[in-house]
């Protein structure tokens, strides 16, 4: 008996690796996965997003400097996290100072790269600034003289159930305001 146990394994191997080499029927392949749904239909509809989600987040950012730096958790809706903890100090520097915001913001924004799958958008922004002081408590501005009335940006949004600003950063380059 222990003569056919060692006959029978290099039997079972050859039988195993010639089995390698033969040819197998392919497994047959997927049916393709219908695409995602696209966030944006259109350019138009991605840009007209954009500048809703930043007119929004203008409109709360002056709120938060009216009221002088308080709450500024108000701006979450509009940032990714870690922007949101990037601003989350100046608005403490400005309660610190006693300081409040008088005024509103408006911007031109033209686009730079729009993803309409994924929702993730930059843009340029040129935001006018004209229209908004800092005051102290005495209502003197405290805003540089030399403060362009206008500053150029580029504005990265990305699609988290909603636009959403991840990064502002300001552009040197010229065109844009």
């Amino acid at each position: 008996m222990p003569r056919t146990a060692r006959l029978l394994t290099p039997v079972t191997l050859a039988a195993l690796l010639l089995a390698g080499c033969t040819p197998s029927t392919p497994m047959p392949a997927p049916p393709p996965t219908p695409d995602a749904t696209p966030v944006f239909a259109s350019d138009e509809e991605a840009l007209a997003a954009a500048e809703e989600a930043y007119g929004k987040y203008l409109a709360m950012v002056a709120t938060v400097l009216a009221d002088g730096g308080r709450d500024p958790e108000r701006l979450k809706p509009f940032l990714t996290h870690d922007l949101f903890l990037e601003e989350v100090g100046s608005y403490a520097d400005l309660r610190a100072n006693g300081w409040h915001g008088v005024g509103s913001y408006s911007f031109e924004m033209s686009p730079q790269r729009l993803d309409l799958a994924t929702g993730d958008l930059d843009v340029y922004v040129c935001d006018d600034r004209s229209a908004l002081e800092i005051v102290d408590a005495n209502g003197n501005s405290v805003v540089s003289p030399d403060r362009p009335d206008r500053a150029a940006s580029q504005v990265t949004f990305v699609w988290q159930d909603k636009l959403v600003i991840a990064s502002q950063i300001a552009w040197e380059g010229s065109g844009i305001c």
